[in-house]
């Protein structure tokens, strides 16, 4: 019973605090249920929000996959395929994690050369 109450007052506060908060009328991006928040740098901005919370997405997963191989690796008791099983677990998230993140790099770079030729 405590849980069930805990789980509904972790829910419906933030959402009754969201809903309190008094928006500007002038402004619709200050509206407290506005997921973008204020955009007033047009697309470039949303397109970083939206790589930075993917990018966010990634490394927890990534984490996840880490503490999962982690887990096997402890529990394998000395049993070989179970270790390789593990450590390539743990390499591939490694790789995945390199792999986002020198795509947002190369992104990034192409992105600014490009809006420097333009100005």
């Amino acid at each position: 019973m405590k849980q069930l109450l805990y789980c509904l007052l972790g829910i419906i506060l933030p959402a009754v605090q969201a809903l309190a908060a008094t928006p500007n009328p002038d402004d619709p991006a200050s509206h407290p249920l506005n997921p973008l928040g204020n955009t007033a740098g047009g697309a470039p901005e949303l397109y970083g929000r939206v790589i930075r919370g993917l990018l966010g997405f990634a490394g927890v997963g990534a984490l996840l996959f880490f503490v999962w191989g982690g887990i096997v690796m402890l529990t394998s008791r000395g049993n070989a395929e179970k270790l390789k099983q593990a450590r390539d677990t743990m390499v591939w998230a490694a790789l995945g994690l390199l792999v986002c993140f020198s795509s947002y790099i190369i992104l990034r770079f192409v992105l600014q050369s490009i809006l420097a030729r333009e100005s």
